[in-house]
């Protein structure tokens, strides 16, 4: 039980963190808060390592999450006001929604390009269709109507 919580120690540090991360948003100021977020991925990046947990995609997926946390909160903070007339009214702020969209630009951009150069992406080596037979040592053919008459032949 012990070893078990030992070793998702990193998970729960994160899902705090985010949580903590929304009510310093809410409650203070966003300073403070993109500073504790920053602190809550070095307290992760420190216990991965220290448990025998780090990953590259797992610190990089981390970072580029928190990065898209922090654009989408600019944004509203930032790029996006409400007037108290006429009720419900919005105004658009084209400097904090740049800021934001840059940001959430760089934050994408790390984990698309390790998601389409990753070694491990399953797509096929040939453009052979589906339906062709893959064994080597034999060669196969079509069925003629007399095969299919008489029941002479092996479906594949």
């Amino acid at each position: 039980m012990l070893e078990n919580l030992k070793q998702n120690i990193p998970l729960i540090e994160i899902i705090l963190g985010y949580v903590i991360y929304i009510l310093l948003l809410v409650k203070t100021s966003f300073p403070l808060a993109v500073l504790w977020i920053m602190f809550i991925i070095y307290l992760w990046l420190l216990s991965s390592m220290v448990l025998k947990k780090y990953t590259f995609n797992a610190f990089l997926y981390l970072l580029c999450s928190s990065g898209i946390a922090v654009a989408i909160s600019f944004f509203f903070l930032k790029g996006v006001e409400e007037l108290p007339y006429p009720e419900g009214a919005l105004m658009f702020h084209v400097d904090g929604i740049a800021k934001a969209f840059f940001l959430l630009f760089l934050c994408t951009i790390p984990m698309i390009i390790k998601r389409n150069t990753s070694p491990d992406k399953t797509m096929p080596k040939t453009t052979t269709p589906p339906y062709q037979y893959q064994n080597k040592k034999e060669s196969w053919e079509e069925a003629t109507p007399e095969d299919l008459k008489s029941g002479d032949y092996e479906p594949l």
